[in-house]
């Protein structure tokens, strides 16, 4: 039985979320059936409103992080720990992503200051004058992601099973041609909608922002992360990176409407 407003009593609730907990331990399924990646919005839009967690955008996004990681397919790739070539990109995450590496570096100050200088040289870069400029990561020490853990959803993504096209591309400035897999990118717009949608039903902004400038500006207040969940836009001053293609905003829609009832 569902409400006058078309949203499931109590009791219906507690009966899907026990219903959903045989998904959330496995991979995401892509496929027609929208009851695995439902439950994982549910499962994120719990996470951000949990005011027992010290990090609920922590929380959530280590949610999404592992799912990412056990639905990809196992495939051959060149990555290996050390080769950092292609951490010269501009990365874009959205509000949570950068809240988590906030939270995971605010107590570094040797590293917040490396982030300081990247941001101010790299604000006002386009993604084709980033390239270019050969600006490495802030946060790689000694070749080697510093937040491995936290790191955002593109960050994940980006492999290759080409160590010669990365190196043409991120160290002798060759036009980009990175043979990346196909499964890989499928999972992870599969995730960022979920991300999306979880962030829509909560009520929160779910813009893309540049990494350093997002985190910088994350790290200017003590309590970014409550205000943020409280619906204040500390990314105000962060320009936006990206706009949603047609197909992937109706899918999202589609996904808020389907599971907005059970919220």
């Amino acid at each position: 039985m569902t409400t006058g407003d078309n949203r499931l009593q109590r009791a219906e609730r507690r009966a899907l979320q026990r219903e959903d907990e045989k998904y959330l331990s496995q991979p995401l399924n892509p496929g027609p059936d929208p009851r695995s990646i439902s439950a994982h919005v549910r499962h994120v839009v719990r996470l951000f409103s949990n005011p027992s967690e010290d990090s609920p955008c922590a929380t959530a996004m280590a949610h999404l992080g592992a799912l990412y990681s056990r639905t990809v397919p196992k495939a051959q790739v060149a990555c290996r720990r050390g080769c950092s070539s292609c951490c010269s990109q501009l990365v874009s995450v959205t509000a949570p992503e950068a809240l988590w590496v906030a939270d995971t570096i605010r107590r570094r100050a040797r590293t917040v200051e490396k982030l300081r200088a990247a941001d101010a040289a790299t604000h006002h870069l386009s993604i084709e004058e980033r390239l270019k400029s050969h600006l490495v990561c802030p946060l790689l020490e000694d070749d080697v992601c510093s937040i491995y853990a936290s790191r955002p959803l593109g960050c994940r993504h980006f492999v290759s099973i080409n160590l010669d096209a990365c190196i043409a591309t991120f160290v002798h400035g060759a036009e980009p041609q990175i043979p990346m897999p196909v499964s890989h990118t499928d999972v992870l717009y599969a995730i960022r909608m979920a991300l999306y949608a979880a962030m829509r039903l909560k009520g929160l902004k779910d813009a893309a922002y540049e990494l350093n400038a997002a985190v910088m500006a994350a790290l200017a207040y003590e309590d970014a992360e409550a205000r943020w969940l409280a619906g204040e836009d500390i990314f105000a001053d962060v320009p936006g990176t990206r706009t949603i293609p047609p197909n992937f905003e109706q899918a999202i829609s589609q996904l808020v409407a389907h599971i907005a009832p059970t919220v």
